[in-house]
């Protein structure tokens, strides 16, 4: 697909989100509306604290049962209605037709089970891929990310990986399913300028090379004049 084609991947309708207990409810996020065509970049823009990744994690329903609250609007995925959609359903879609990297890796990586265990999961949770393909699977990956070494680096954990290299791992677990459309939450703010650039250009490579959507979230305006088709 290209970033022409009219057709939504992704449309949020006056999405409002609170937190809260009982009656106390205190609402951030108010009628928030976006859409993402396939194969385009959207940025989402916004200072701290204005419910840039509430509104993200909306999307998936990563935000925490019982104190969260959907408190009015619609999200729409492909014809699936994310909000009331079950949790198998929402299974299936987490990081496999979506895929999401956060921006400090280290939340998403468990630090107790090596890179290559963490790959080869999701491709046997997503695609049911066997360990052995899978873990060659997982090293194409990592390769394609820039990882040098990747053989050797599939059997390191987390921690011993620099910051870079804990990124492009993240983006490789996000992408390894192929999904339709990659949320990127601030993935570079953690980084020096130079790996971030190494890493903005890997994103939009493969975002190229797969023909998905990407709503890339950020309050940097460098970031979004490199990358944005669209802002939001």
């Amino acid at each position: 697909m290209t970033k022409d084609d009219p057709r939504h991947v992704l449309s949020i309708d006056s999405l409002s989100v609170g937190f809260g207990r009982g009656k106390n409810v205190e609402q951030v996020t108010f009628d928030v509306s976006l859409d993402i065509r396939k194969g385009e970049t959207l940025a989402l823009v916004g200072e701290s604290g204005s419910g840039k990744s509430v509104t993200a994690n909306s999307i998936l329903k990563l935000l925490p049962k019982g104190s969260s609250h959907y408190l009015n609007g619609h999200i729409r995925f492909d014809d699936i209605d994310m909000l009331n959609c079950s949790e198998r359903q929402l299974r299936g879609i987490r990081g496999g037709r979506i895929g999401m990297i956060f921006q400090e890796p280290m939340v998403s990586l468990n630090p107790l089970h090596k890179v290559g265990r963490q790959l080869v999961e999701t491709l046997s949770i997503h695609r049911g891929m066997r360990t052995n393909k899978a873990e060659q699977h997982a090293i194409t990956w990592l390769k394609k990310v820039g990882i040098r070494n990747p053989e050797q680096k599939i059997t390191a954990y987390p921690h011993e990986l620099s910051g870079g290299e804990r990124q492009r791992v993240m983006i490789a677990m996000a992408l390894i399913n192929e999904p339709e459309l990659l949320i990127a939450d601030e993935p570079t703010t953690a980084l020096d300028v130079s790996v971030q650039a190494q890493i903005l250009d890997l994103l939009k490579e493969l975002q190229e090379e797969m023909g998905m959507a990407m709503l890339f979230i950020t309050h940097d305006l460098s970031i979004v004049r490199r990358i944005a088709d669209r802002v939001a």
